[in-house]
């Protein structure tokens, strides 16, 4: 809600102690960095990323007069990653005057992964329209759980391209998958070939959503696929199961072993929430349809020992 709220334009106006000297400024870290990040590419090849250490360092050396409170301001303004590694170019182009917009952008650019060419895909086929349907509620389910309109994805990818739909679609398919969604980067491509655009696919999954299609497929799981036998067959076969992913073609072998027929299988496993690279993600899955996890046994003290209870 708060991200909606905002406007890119609160984080584009230099604050007016520094506003004479920023684009000076911007041009002196774009090119300290730069020259830093020749030698040592945090991010990988293409990204514009440097240490929170090394943006303070350069700023200091070039405005020595700034107090402590001022510089922080400054590194607050400064775009990051997950990892706290700062866009120093983004940072430049929107104080430097490069980036007239105001655009934020997000920090680091496109990851090389996201941009390259994806190879074929796994199964060699197009998804059935079965197989879109259900990932679609999957996701759609998994939107509602995290309080976010599918309405607002465009807008949200709008961060690495024009409203999501400048970008190539491989490339979306990439950067929804990177999204903590449960979605793999094959499930993400396919639904936008689907679909034809981002802001189809976010119309379609608030259709699927407004018709309740997860918990038709939730009722369909229950009784097809038998959650308990399910968890014990994993906890049997597979070491710290809970805490593991699995390659589908594994996931579907213990799903037949837990009792669930073969022709149900492949749809189980549509179902299940995966890694980008299509890794089944087992602790989501359990708690969806492995039913209730057993009861934790009290362990016996050391007097209830002695005094037999």
């Amino acid at each position: 809600e708060g991200l909606l709220r905002a406007s890119s334009l609160d984080c584009s106006i230099a604050p007016p102690w520094i506003s004479a000297a920023l684009p000076n400024l911007c041009v002196r870290i774009h090119a300290e960095l730069q020259r830093l990040a020749a030698t040592d590419s945090l991010g990988g090849a293409g990204t514009s990323l440097a240490r929170e250490a090394d943006f303070r360092r350069v700023v200091m050396q070039t405005e020595r007069y700034l107090t402590s409170d001022q510089l922080n301001s400054l590194v607050l303004l400064a775009d990051k990653t997950a990892a706290g590694l700062i866009d120093y170019e983004e940072f430049a182009e929107r104080f430097g005057g490069a980036a007239p917009s105001g655009a934020l952008k997000a920090p680091g650019g496109i990851p090389a992964a996201a941009a390259a060419p994806p190879g074929p895909l796994a199964s060699g086929t197009a998804p059935q329209e079965e197989e879109l349907k259900t990932t679609g509620a999957r996701v759609a389910a998994e939107l509602e759980r995290r309080g976010f309109s599918p309405e607002h994805l465009p807008a949200l990818l709008a961060l690495w391209g024009r409203q999501g739909e400048g970008l190539p679609l491989h490339t979306s398919g990439a950067l929804l998958a990177s999204l903590p969604l449960g979605l793999s980067q094959r499930e993400a491509t396919a639904q936008l070939q689907a679909r034809g655009s981002l802001s189809a696919l976010g119309a379609w999954l608030a259709e699927l959503r407004s018709q309740g299609a997860w918990r038709g497929y939730c009722e369909w799981a229950s009784s097809n696929i038998p959650g308990p036998a399910l968890r014990r067959a994993l906890q049997h076969q597979i070491i710290e199961a809970e805490s593991r992913t699995l390659d589908p073609v594994e996931f579907v072998r213990v799903l037949v072993s837990a009792g669930v027929s073969s022709a149900s299988a492949q749809q189980a496993m549509w179902l299940a929430q995966k890694t980008p690279q299509g890794e089944i993600c087992i602790a989501e899955f359990l708690v969806n349809f492995g039913g209730p996890p057993p009861a934790e046994k009290k362990r016996r003290g050391m007097l209830s020992r002695f005094i037999g209870r």
